[in-house]
């Protein structure tokens, strides 16, 4: 039985590319990540596929599971990351919380990223580099509140 490959579709998360839930726990992540690397590393293949250039597609494969895996085992890369993938997937079919601007965030300057305290304990995240022209909506990284970013409003000269 042939598995899907989620390493070669484009669009695919880097959850989908390791092939395990949004919850999954490092150890979770830690051995998915090993068992494909195992199947798609260039140099650990067990079969070789040099067929009609389906050896760089496995090449591919392999550098998306290991920049998956750069990012979700770093807990503060991984935050950023479901930040942006919030921001990606969240439209208005979320129940919004409360609705904040930029300046409602605390910059913290040594790990370069935005937070806002939720009610529950947990982090809003912003996304980086992301310039706020149009209001965004950002889960919670601990619960399911989602507040609305609205841009902040330039004071108009009267």
């Amino acid at each position: 039985m042939a598995q899907h490959n989620a390493a070669a579709q484009p669009n695919a998360t880097h959850y989908d590319v390791l092939q395990v839930a949004r919850n999954a726990t490092l150890e979770e992540i830690r051995k998915s990540y090993q068992t494909l690397a195992l199947r798609y590393h260039p140099d650990k293949r067990q079969t070789p596929t040099m067929r009609s250039g389906e050896g760089s597609n496995e090449s591919d494969c392999f550098i998306r599971i290991d920049e998956a895996w750069k990012t979700l085992r770093d807990e503060r890369l991984r935050r950023i990351y479901d930040a942006e993938l919030m921001q990606q997937t969240c439209r208005e079919e979320h129940f919004v919380n409360e609705v904040l601007t930029e300046e409602d965030f605390t910059r913290n300057e040594e790990e370069s990223f935005s937070y806002h305290l939720c009610r529950c304990g947990g982090y809003y995240i912003l996304p980086e580099e992301t310039p706020i022209v149009e209001p965004i909506f950002v889960s919670c990284d601990e619960c399911s509140l989602v507040v609305q970013i609205d841009p902040v409003k330039k004071n108009a000269s009267k």
